[in-house]
């Protein structure tokens, strides 16, 4: 007669500290990675908003108009100052014009355009240059990484048109 062979019981070991040890470095890594994208991405945002800003600026500027502000008619650099800080989605505040945002006149008379100022600068026909310079961007989650801010910079130009006023270009 056969007899039935019978196997030893293997106990069912409860899983130890190790699974718990492991989700934690997985997860650290994955969180890194996460983090690293929402960084890359904010990071991206800020320039484009930073670049559609001056080049709404640009657009504002090449047109020779000027703004009101508090009922105050304002010169045409200040007014392109006001529209890249409205089109900036608050990454620029009203303190941060006068140390981030230049605007600047160049004559393309000659072969090697001319930075010009003064009155007549926005002239028809010289070239409007308008640029953020040395905007910090801090990150947003700052894990495994430095927390040290990104800097933007962003710059747009064009040939400024005839203002329709008879060529007189409105004051700076």
């Amino acid at each position: 007669m056969i007899s039935a062979i019978s196997f030893p019981r293997t106990v069912k070991l409860r899983p130890s500290g190790t699974v718990l040890v492991e989700v934690a470095f997985v997860l650290v890594v994955l969180l890194g990675f996460i983090f690293l994208i929402f960084d890359v991405s904010w990071a991206l945002f800020a320039k484009a908003t930073l670049q559609h800003a001056v080049l709404s600026g640009v657009r504002y500027a090449v047109t020779s108009q000027t703004a009101t502000s508090g009922g105050t008619q304002l010169g045409q650099v200040a007014s392109i100052k006001q529209v890249v800080q409205q089109q900036s989605m608050g990454f620029l505040s009203a303190s941060d014009l006068n140390s981030f945002v230049s605007v600047s006149f160049y004559s393309v008379a000659s072969a090697t355009p001319l930075q010009v100022t003064g009155t007549g600068a926005n002239a028809a026909g010289n070239l409007v240059v308008v640029s953020v310079n040395g905007f910090n961007l801090n990150p947003l989650a700052p894990f495994m990484r430095s927390s040290a801010p990104v800097l933007i910079n962003a710059s747009s130009g064009d040939l400024i048109e005839s203002s329709g006023t008879g060529g007189i270009p409105p004051p700076l």
